[in-house]
């Protein structure tokens, strides 16, 4: 082929590449978001890449997010202040965590709180609500951030044990129980008797193994990925905690982008939604199989009395811990 012929020829392929729709030879605006659970199959980082991939293919790859997983930029307040003063753009975290930014009433702290929502499709019908984004109007302005939206529902949390079957919370009085250090946690542990005992995250899996704790607070999904029930013998569902994760972006940011863009990534979180909860479903069915067949119990115990025992501590912070009156109108809602 003589030089001016290849030189017409890739000049010409070149301006068809750039002309085919959702063909693009590079990012203009590239994003880093931010969450705080190990890469794989969390539902931190799942979210993470599959909003990232929709704001790709919803831009024409105008628009890269770059995932920073695994506490990359430190812990969860860590992350709230960067993204306040934007030296990261977004956050993919768990709904509830939004108590961190807000200001006092802390009113989303009472999602963390045990039975609050008797159901995820409860948990549905509260982030879709008016109270809800009245709520997250107060977090966004004390945060500098803007809500992109619900990117999905986590798996609710229950407990194992090493060698119990437990039906009844008096089946766990004084039973050492490993416990997030989170207060409404601890609370509900304490609510039923239990003795919540702090153990560092990375020290979980040998504190169960020499008897340090007799069991712990977990969700199947993550005890089943974890191999825990290669020391547990028990996973009791009493499913006392429904939520789902968010995505919020810094407020500036958020403003210097076009309306298409922003438009993009709304839809993005959509997709992602719908994704993440079809993954959180798969990954129930994978780990009641595969707990099961590893020859762990799963107990599926009544949950009136576990439920009227957390209730105590719930109503015991209204107006303390929230606005008075707004347990009622979140329970209303289911």
């Amino acid at each position: 082929m003589k030089k001016e012929s290849l030189v017409k020829f890739v000049f010409v392929s070149i301006l068809v590449l750039l002309l085919m729709p959702g063909i693009s030879l590079g990012a203009e605006i590239t994003l880093k978001l931010g969450h705080v659970a190990p890469a794989g199959p969390t539902t931190h980082d799942v979210a993470a890449k599959k909003f990232a991939e929709r704001v790709a293919a919803n831009t024409n790859g105008k628009v890269e997010v770059k995932v920073f997983g695994n506490s990359q930029f430190g812990n969860l307040m860590e992350h709230w202040g960067q993204l306040k003063v934007g030296a990261i753009d977004l956050f993919c975290q768990d709904a509830g965590a939004a108590f961190m930014p807000e200001p006092k009433p802390k009113n989303f702290i009472i999602t963390l709180f045990p039975y609050v929502f008797e159901s995820q499709a409860h948990f549905h019908n509260f982030v879709k609500s008016d109270l809800y984004k009245s709520m997250m109007a107060k977090v966004e302005k004390a945060g500098n951030i803007k809500y992109l939206g619900y990117a999905g529902d986590r798996t609710p949390r229950g407990f194992t044990t090493t060698n119990k079957r437990v039906t009844v919370p008096d089946d766990i009085k004084g039973l050492k129980l490993r416990v997030p250090p989170v207060p409404p946690f601890v609370a509900a542990y304490k609510s039923w008797g239990a003795n919540p005992t702090p153990v560092a995250a990375k020290e979980i899996y040998n504190a169960l193994k020499s008897g340090m704790v007799m069991g712990m607070d977990q969700d199947m999904t993550m005890t089943y990925a974890a191999k825990y029930h290669e020391i547990q013998k028990y996973f009791i569902a009493i499913n006392y905690m429904r939520s789902g994760m968010g995505i919020w972006i810094n407020a500036d940011k958020w403003a210097a982008l076009s309306e298409d863009v922003q438009a993009a990534m709304l839809k993005a979180v959509q997709e992602t939604e719908v994704y993440v909860n079809g993954f959180t479903a798969q990954q129930m069915v994978d780990a009641k199989k595969g707990l099961t067949d590893a020859g762990m119990e799963i107990v599926y115990p009544d949950l009136a009395p576990w439920m009227a025992a957390a209730e105590k501590s719930v109503v015991k912070m209204e107006g303390k811990m929230w606005e008075k009156g707004l347990f009622d109108k979140v329970k209303a809602l289911k």
